[in-house]
């Protein structure tokens, strides 16, 4: 079965070979440092180029899953010195004059990218992911958290605002983006919640996000595209807020943050969902991982639900932890 189909299959809950085997949040970039000090072979670049990630995934003998992110800078764009401070468009004013001008630019992806993809995607080996920066997201790295989250108070109409620049400039991003290659998923990037939960109400979800997803959702299934969501933190309450506007699977799912993938597959049986496995265990042992994968066995059994790490493989695992965790990986895979 092709790896593609195989995933999407996955997805909507129907019979397949077996569990796709993917890396879905990929590593840090200081773990593969360390894997390289410890035997991962010369050539597996660490400059996270798309090529080097497909590379190390061949390594271990994955599924490839390959992405492009249509992010709406340019070199001109102000980025944040300091995580979290934004970019400088505290009012109106400063994002028309200031950051408006460095945004949305042409979009295009890399030759030899194109040329990978379609390379493996000929050969049925890979998966291809569409991200897209989300609507809580794109407008924090505007503003900065501080601002973001009190401009739905107070500067609702530039909020709003900053949502229509960014959806017309998507939909222009995903029309070349599925000229050029047969993506197979979107993600949108969130991140909007904490390990109690969304740093938003539901009323400002419905006020803000919503109509943004309404719009951009059908978008997107008229390409043939189902639509996923990636936080961080505890996604569990959003999770109805999103498939109502036409998600249908969330990840990474992280354990520490009390996402209980047993528990959300109970709640909701025609949803997808991505991740889970906890991180923070993995360089306990072969005890210890067996454990988790056994914890995570209901819902590799139940269908519309791909096992993978809860997000990055964290610098403390080795790269023969991390070896042990893929040969498991791999049984779990097609067993359950």
């Amino acid at each position: 079965m092709r790896a593609d189909e195989r995933f999407l299959k996955t997805l909507r809950g129907e019979e397949t070979d077996r569990m796709p085997v993917i890396e879905n949040s990929l590593w840090w970039d200081q773990t593969i440092s360390r894997w390289a000090g410890e035997g991962l072979p010369a050539g597996k670049n660490y400059a996270y180029a798309m090529r080097d990630v497909v590379a190390i995934q061949e390594h271990f003998g994955l599924d490839l899953l390959a992405h492009w992110w249509a992010r709406p800078y340019t070199e001109r764009t102000p980025f944040a010195k300091v995580v979290g401070a934004g970019m400088g468009a505290v009012d109106e004013e400063s994002y028309e004059k200031i950051l408006l001008p460095t945004l949305y630019p042409e979009p295009r992806m890399d030759d030899d990218f194109i040329r990978m993809v379609k390379k493996y995607k000929s050969e049925g080996k890979l998966i291809l992911e569409l991200i897209l920066d989300g609507a809580f997201w794109e407008p924090r790295e505007y503003m900065g958290i501080e601002a973001h989250l009190y401009s739905f108070y107070d500067q609702p109409d530039l909020y709003k605002r900053m949502l229509s620049d960014m959806k017309a400039w998507q939909k222009k991003a995903v029309e070349y983006a599925m000229n050029a290659l047969p993506f197979d998923y979107v993600t949108f990037a969130e991140d909007m919640s904490y390990n109690n939960g969304p740093m938003l109400s539901r009323e400002h979800f419905d006020a803000f996000m919503a109509p943004f997803y309404r719009e951009m959702v059908p978008v997107l299934n008229g390409y043939g595209l189902p639509v996923l969501v990636d936080s961080d933190g505890d996604i569990s309450e959003a999770i109805a807020w999103f498939n109502e506007v036409g998600a249908v699977g969330y990840h990474p799912l992280e354990a520490q943050a009390h996402c209980d993938v047993n528990e959300l597959c109970k709640k909701y049986p025609d949803t997808a969902f991505i991740g889970n496995f906890n991180k923070m265990i993995m360089n306990g042992g072969e005890k210890a991982l067996r454990e988790e994968f056994e914890r995570l066995k209901p819902c590799i059994q139940r269908g519309r639900y791909i096992l993978s790490v809860d997000h990055q493989t964290p610098p403390s695992v080795s790269l023969q932890d991390y070896r042990a965790y893929v040969r498991l990986l791999k049984e779990y895979a097609v067993r359950g």
